[in-house]
C-alpha cells in the first residue's frame, strides 16, 4: 500500500483523524497509508487557511519531530516522488484551502519532483528558488558536484541556470535548519 509521512496534521472525528489528533498532540510523525486517506479521510476543519508544507526527505520530518514536536506546522514529505497516498492527501489538503509549499533537493531530481507537484498541484516554492539555491551554496560551498542530466524548473528557470553554473547539489539536510525556522 502507497503511504505518506506526515507531522504535526490537524485531527478530527474520522478514524485517520483520531490518529492525526494523537500524534500532533505527542510530536511524532505519522505514516498515512492509501487506504486510510480513501477509507476515512479527514475533513481538515481545524486546518482553516493556513499553510501545509512539503519536503522529500524524511530526514527533514524527523528533524523537525526532534526540534519541534507539536509546535510544527503541518508537514508532509513525499519521500521521493510522490506517490498515490501523498498526492490523495495533498489534494484533500488544497481542496480544505490549505496553501501548499513545497521544497525538494537541490539537484536534477529534486527539480523533477517539482515539476511533478507543481504541474499536479496548487503549491507554491518554499525556499526553493534561484535565491536560496545561490544561499546554500554559498553556506556550503564543498557540498557534492551536481550529477545527471539538467532539468528546467518550471516555476523559477533562474534556479536551473544558477544549478548549472553553481555546480552543487545541495541536499534538503543541509538547509534543514531554514527549513525548521520556517515551521516554527
Amino acid at each position: 500500500s502507497s503511504t505518506v509521512l506526515t507531522l504535526a496534521l490537524p485531527g478530527d472525528a474520522s478514524a485517520t483523524g483520531r490518529v492525526l489528533a494523537a500524534a500532533r498532540a505527542s510530536g511524532e510523525p505519522v505514516w498515512l497509508t492509501l487506504r486510510q486517506l480513501v477509507r476515512s479521510p479527514p475533513q481538515w476543519r481545524e486546518a482553516g487557511a493556513g499553510n501545509a508544507f512539503i519536503v522529500e526527505n524524511p530526514s527533514v520530518v524527523a528533524l523537525a519531530a526532534e526540534e519541534l514536536g507539536a509546535r510544527c506546522a503541518p508537514l508532509v514529505c513525499t519521500n521521493g516522488q510522490p506517490r498515490a497516498a501523498a498526492m490523495v492527501l495533498l489534494r484533500s489538503l488544497a481542496a480544505a484551502d490549505l496553501r501548499l509549499r513545497h521544497h525538494a533537493d537541490f539537484d536534477w531530481g529534486g527539480l523533477t519532483i517539482g515539476n511533478l507537484v507543481h504541474r499536479r498541484l496548487p503549491v507554491e516554492p518554499w525556499q526553493f528558488d534561484r535565491d536560496a539555491y545561490l544561499r546554500a551554496v554559498a553556506a556550503h560551498p564543498h557540498a557534492g558536484r551536481l550529477t545527471g542530466s539538467p532539468t528546467s524548473a518550471s516555476w523559477d528557470p533562474g534556479l536551473t541556470d544558477a544549478m548549472r553554473e553553481a555546480g552543487r547539489q545541495i541536499e534538503e539536510e543541509l538547509v534543514a535548519t531554514q527549513l525548521l525556522e520556517g515551521l516554527a
